[in-house]
């Protein structure tokens, strides 16, 4: 029973160091990634300083819509202006987490 008990305390042991191991290396990955998104956040800002300045303005929504003598359809017209279709209704249901 005494060696039972104590290989027990053994493979215990041995665990708990384990534990303390994977718990050091996920502070290892955590401080990793910390730094991985400074990084990432340093490169979206200098794009973001760089390229946006050099694209030229979108005028596209300062235009009147085009009609016909009949008038455009709103497809029509929203495709002339290169403004995205609107979601279908059934589309705006499955997703709550896009606001009213």
């Amino acid at each position: 029973m005494a060696t039972v008990v104590a290989r027990f305390q053994e493979i215990q042991l041995l665990q708990e160091q384990q534990l303390m191991g994977f718990r050091e290396e996920l502070r290892n990955i955590s401080s990793a990634m910390g730094t991985i998104v400074v990084a990432l956040n340093q490169v979206v800002t200098t794009l973001r300083d760089t390229v946006a300045p050099q694209r030229a303005p979108d005028t596209s929504m300062d235009q009147e819509l085009p009609t016909t003598s009949a008038g455009a359809s709103g497809q029509e017209a929203r495709h002339k202006t290169n403004r995205p279709p609107e979601p279908h209704p059934l589309q705006k249901e499955n997703h709550p987490e896009s606001g009213p």
